[in-house]
């Protein structure tokens, strides 16, 4: 079983759910990059609530995301600005001097490419969760076809015989079109945990970097982020 998904900037928790439960994590890092999403950024939470996280970046209309170069030029040490944000926002937690200096090895690597600094991290946090998947980019693979045809040209590529999306996908997946190539489709079923957060005033905020589980729960990271997963 596969799943693809973009090369999201340190994804939320449902990315790493998906992954741990396939054979091979697909990168889609050849679709068109949209400055709307969550290729260059993501939510942490301060003690004002949740803040982006934000990395800039040089882009045109329809430019791929493995084309999409970081801003340096904008800004040279953007990433020390990062590393100073999480400090300000994590330093307290229980295990962020455990961590960080895992993440910040992967800022300073100084990256050319938003898709690899984001692939970096995915990997960091997936050594760190134990989780022992392999990544194909689809990038690397000679695809022609779109959409649902896209998928199951992917699965074909990757020899996948399963194919698992998350819920969001029953909105535009035609099963009809997996089941007649011989590809069984699942719908991963995840419900966010809540977990020890700080600044639990604010109440508690789903959907965060999965830095902020890491921080906060560090050796017990695996088991909130699973506690989250209701089936197919």
């Amino acid at each position: 079983m596969i799943t693809i998904h973009q090369p999201d900037f340190i994804p939320y928790l449902g990315f790493f759910n998906k992954a741990r439960l396939c054979d091979v994590l697909v990168i889609g890092d050849h679709v068109q990059y949209s400055d709307k999403g969550y290729t260059n950024r993501v939510k942490i939470k301060s003690s004002n609530g949740a803040n982006w996280l934000t990395v800039s970046n040089k882009h045109r209309f329809g430019q791929p995301i493995n084309e999409i170069k970081i801003s340096k030029e904008r800004d040279e040490f953007w990433y020390e600005k990062h590393l100073k944000t999480l400090q300000f926002c994590y330093g307290k937690t229980k295990f962020f001097d455990d961590y960080i200096g895992k993440f910040e090895s992967v800022y300073k690597k100084n990256y050319e490419f938003l898709a690899d600094l984001n692939l970096d991290f995915i990997k960091t946090v997936l050594e760190i969760l134990g989780y022992d998947v392999p990544i194909k980019k689809t990038s690397e693979m000679n695809l022609t076809k779109s959409k649902n045809e896209g998928i199951i040209e992917i699965c074909k590529n990757v020899g996948a015989d399963s194919y698992l999306s998350g819920m969001g996908g029953k909105r535009y997946i035609d099963e009809s079109i997996f089941e007649q190539n011989g590809i069984k489709l699942f719908f991963n079923k995840y419900e966010h945990p809540t977990y020890n957060q700080q600044f639990m005033d604010l109440g508690f905020i789903p959907g965060l970097s999965i830095l902020d589980l890491i921080f906060n729960e560090g050796t017990n990271s695996c088991s909130v982020l699973e506690s989250g997963f209701q089936g197919f």
